[in-house]
């Protein structure tokens, strides 16, 4: 995980969360953060105190507590205490937090990941009393229901205040695996976001433990406490109903897609697909009781209408076009890009390099430059849409001409450690080499500047545009990042993208200095 990035996330998220402006939803997100930290202690008062913060899911609850489903003895119930006293304390609490994810799914208001991902909370929670549920029981199946639920916390935040981040971490985990999709555009996973901001509400530990990564050695046993049982179900219950909301999965791939997740528990919590889909059927019939109490219409409630999709066999409904997921920025032309998806790619390639370059910065620790200088050209050369990037490096014995000694590329392969740049060439690298001024030519066949770009820069076919990129210390020149171009296109850099390169190029100076003075070693 790269530390930085993944702190960044982080302070974005909490500062979200105390923004003014996301008042409703905050406010949302935050009782029901509340109310699940204060889930073993909360008292009758502060429950009711609590639900009672919003009036409409006051309403509701009161509504729904007066249902056959909740209420079978029909006892007229008018305040949130009523409520409590009839329908029982962890159903209450749990009702709470269903209505207002539920709310949170169905408002047209919301993004439609927002939407999706609420749902998604409702879902995994429901299923996860369903596979939890034993004869005598019935009570302590709530505690699932809350991790599961929980487990998806980081997902809800993300989607709610980081959408366009969001889906480009989503559409890379078409390519690679979730996780790391996730720690590209993110730092941290959605499931270790969650446990970071849940983490300051003092959860309960049973809580705490369901947070945490599902590792393979848990796996691979028998379930032998109930706290790894929690753990264990809310992380099946979460990766079922993830098949069930995977639009890349159809009628005919289901139960194939559902048996995959339920072989990785075969050791641990072994179940049949007919008590999975038993227990799909029964949140369906679930969800759609909450949903006839409080008056959301089936059409408004993403749970419903995929549960249902899936359980008639059916495709699934298709998202709205901006929502639709494809590995899209990586193919897309970024002078096609809006702004927002142009920061998102800029920001998603040069993270990871500045986060490799700080950690190089530590005294004592031992470098390879090779690495740091191969993820620089990476980085560069998908942010800008570059065909070649170089970096060039004194000789070891004429430090006046420089050599391509790190790149990729075509270019990069035709002239790799051949020492083209010099002084004494008159060209725009020397001219480079004498001001230390960073240089971009946008076309270079133009009148003048024809004459002064190098023969070897056409050396792997026309290059129509570059830039050179100086590197000092201590007033000297050590390095110079070169970018090229070809096919009529011009290099385009937005600021998000030259703030970047500043940073690195900084913190390559600061790391010559280091490894300069041998506080730092390069291998």
């Amino acid at each position: 995980m790269p530390p930085s990035l993944a702190r960044k996330t982080i302070i974005e998220i909490e500062s979200a969360l105390a923004d003014n402006k996301t008042t409703a939803i905050s406010e949302i997100i935050q009782i029901i953060q509340q109310l699940a930290s204060k889930a073993f202690s909360i008292s009758i008062g502060e429950l009711s105190e609590l639900i009672g913060r919003d009036p409409t899911v006051t309403a509701k609850v009161i509504s729904a507590a007066n249902t056959l489903g909740y209420n079978p003895s029909a006892q007229p119930v008018s305040t949130i205490s009523d409520a409590i006293h009839t329908v029982g304390f962890e159903k209450i609490r749990n009702l709470a937090i269903s209505l207002m994810l539920a709310e949170n799914a169905s408002y047209g208001g919301n993004s439609y990941e927002q939407r999706q991902a609420a749902a998604l909370c409702v879902c995994s929670g429901m299923l996860a009393k369903q596979l939890a549920k034993r004869p005598g029981r019935e009570e302590e199946t709530e505690l699932f229901f809350v991790c599961a639920s929980l487990r998806n916390y980081g997902h809800l935040l993300l989607s709610t205040f980081k959408v366009e981040d969001y889906r480009l971490a989503r559409s890379h985990a078409l390519d690679m695996p979730e996780e790391e999709a996730f720690k590209l555009v993110f730092g941290l996973t959605p499931l270790a976001l969650g446990e970071a901001i849940l983490k300051q509400s003092n959860l309960p530990r049973d809580i705490q433990h369901s947070l945490r990564k599902l590792r393979q050695e848990t796996l691979s046993r028998a379930c032998y406490s109930p706290q790894d049982e929690t753990l264990l179900v809310s992380e099946l219950a979460v990766s079922l109903s993830n098949v069930v909301f995977d639009e890349n999965v159809g009628p005919s791939d289901f139960n194939h897609a559902l048996n995959q997740v339920l072989a990785r528990f075969a050791s641990s919590y072994p179940l049949s697909i007919e008590t999975v889909n038993e227990a799909l059927l029964a949140v369906d019939e679930s969800i759609s009781a909450l949903n006839r109490s409080v008056g959301i219409a089936e059409r408004h409630s993403p749970a419903s209408a995929k549960l249902q999709a899936r359980l008639n066999s059916v495709h699934l409904p298709s998202p709205p076009k901006h929502a639709r997921i494809k590995a899209q920025l990586a193919s897309k032309p970024i002078s096609e890009m809006s702004a927002d998806e142009r920061l998102s790619f800029s920001r998603q390639n040069f993270e990871r390099t500045v986060t490799s370059i700080e950690n190089a910065l530590v005294p004592g620790s031992k470098v390879r430059l090779a690495s740091i200088f191969d993820e620089v050209c990476r980085s560069f050369r998908a942010a800008a849409d570059l065909d070649s990037c170089l970096i060039f490096a004194p000789e070891e014995y004429s430090p006046q001409n420089f050599s391509a000694r790190y790149g990729s590329g075509s270019l990069f392969a035709k002239v790799k450690n051949r020492p083209i740049v010099s002084p004494e060439k008159r060209d725009v690298f020397s001219i480079c080499l004498t001001r230390k001024e960073d240089i971009l030519i946008q076309d270079t066949q133009t009148g003048k500047i024809s004459k002064v770009v190098p023969e070897w820069i056409h050396s792997a076919g026309d290059t129509s545009s570059f830039i050179i990129l100086p590197v000092t210390f201590d007033q000297q020149l050590r390095y110079l990042i070169v970018g090229t171009a070809s096919e009529g296109r011009k290099i385009d850099l937005s600021p998000t993208d030259l703030k970047y390169l500043r940073s690195i190029r900084a913190s390559i100076s600061l790391l010559y200095g280091l490894i300069d003075s041998q506080a730092v070693v390069a291998v």
